[in-house]
C-alpha cells in the first residue's frame, strides 16, 4: 500500500503564519497529538529541498501517507474475501420502505435489479444528499469539483508531506519519483454531464504555491491531472441512523482515508447494535436542528 509515516511539515513564511501553527499546535496538542514549531535550521535539517521563503514550520511525526491506487483495490479485495459483494455500474433508482410485524424491511431498486435489507447505509459521498432524497431526508452535502496533478518521476527529493499555512497545497513524493500536488484547489463541473474538469487557473494556481515550497518542482514536467468529487460538509461526518427512518443509516465524510477505517467501524458497530468504541453523539444527523 505504499504505507509510509514519515511525518508532516506546515510551512510558514511570515510571522502571522507563524502565530496561526501556534494556535494550530496548541489545539493538537491539547488532543494528544504530538507537534513542536521548528525553525528554519531544523526545517531544511529534515528537507534540504524546501525553498528560502519557509522561515518555520510545524513538524507533526505522526502524519503518513499512502498510495490511493494501491490501497483502494487492497480494501476491495480484502472486503471481497470477508464475504462482500460489488455490483459495479449499478445505480440507485428509488428506495422504498415496508413495514410489517417482522418490522422494517428496505428495497433499493437499482439499474441492475432490487436489493431487500433490514438495514442500509447512505456512504454515497458528495451524491448523499441525492440518496437521501429517495426516503425524503434531507442532508446538508453537496460536491466539491476538486483536482490534483502529477509530476514525471524524479530522484528521491521528499520524505514527509509538506502542507502550507494559509494556502491550498498538500505535497508528496511517491515510491515511484513522482510528486502528487494538491490541495483543494476548484475544478469545473459539467452539470449536464455530472463530470468534474480540470480548471487551467487552478492547475497553474496549485503548481505555484508548489514550486514556492519546492523550488526544484518547477524543473519537472506534470503528466497527470485529473479532476474528481470531493464533499463539501460542514467539516465533521454525518453519521448514524436516521431520526423516523429505523434501519436507514449515513455514514458521510470529506475526509476519505484519513477517517474511513474509523468511520466505517462506527458504523458497523452501530449495525450490528453493539454500544460503538468512540462517542458518534457529535456527529449524527439530529446536530442540524
Amino acid at each position: 500500500l505504499e504505507i509510509k509515516v514519515a511525518g508532516g511539515l506546515m510551512l510558514a513564511e511570515n510571522a502571522r503564519d507563524i502565530e496561526i501553527l501556534k494556535g494550530k499546535i496548541a489545539l493538537e496538542k491539547s488532543r494528544g497529538i504530538e507537534a513542536e514549531l521548528i525553525g528554519a535550521n531544523e526545517l531544511r535539517q529534515l528537507e534540504p529541498c524546501i525553498g528560502e521563503a519557509a522561515i518555520a514550520a510545524e513538524w507533526c511525526p505522526g502524519e503518513g501517507k499512502i498510495n490511493p491506487l494501491k490501497a483502494t483495490y487492497a480494501v476491495v479485495a480484502r472486503a471481497k474475501e470477508l464475504g462482500a459483494r460489488f455490483r459495479r455500474g449499478s445505480s440507485v433508482q428509488a428506495i422504498e420502505r415496508a413495514d410489517s410485524s417482522g418490522g422494517t424491511m428496505w428495497r433499493v431498486k437499482t439499474s441492475r435489479g432490487e436489493i431487500r435489507a433490514r438495514r442500509i447505509v447512505n456512504a454515497a459521498g458528495p451524491w448523499a444528499a441525492e440518496v437521501a432524497g429517495l426516503v425524503g431526508l434531507g442532508i446538508p452535502v453537496r460536491g466539491a469539483p476538486l483536482q490534483m496533478i502529477v509530476t514525471e518521476p524524479t530522484a528521491p527529493t521528499l520524505t514527509r508531506l509538506v502542507a502550507y499555512t494559509g494556502r491550498h497545497l498538500t505535497l508528496k513524493q511517491m515510491d515511484s519519483g513522482a510528486f502528487m500536488i494538491g490541495g483543494g484547489w476548484t475544478a469545473g463541473l459539467d452539470a449536464d454531464q455530472k463530470l468534474s474538469r480540470a480548471l487551467r487557473s487552478s492547475v497553474e494556481g496549485n503548481l505555484w504555491i508548489a514550486s514556492r515550497a519546492i523550488p526544484a518542482l518547477a524543473d519537472l514536467h506534470a503528466i497527470r491531472i485529473w479532476a474528481g468529487m470531493n464533499v463539501n460538509i460542514d467539516r465533521a461526518p454525518i453519521l448514524g441512523e436516521a431520526p423516523g427512518l429505523p434501519g436507514f443509516y449515513n455514514c458521510v465524510s470529506s475526509n476519505g482515508y484519513t477517517l474511513a477505517p474509523v468511520l466505517a467501524r462506527l458504523t458497523a458497530e452501530m449495525l450490528a447494535g453493539r454500544e460503538t468504541s468512540l462517542p458518534v453523539e457529535p456527529y449524527l444527523l439530529s446536530r442540524f436542528g
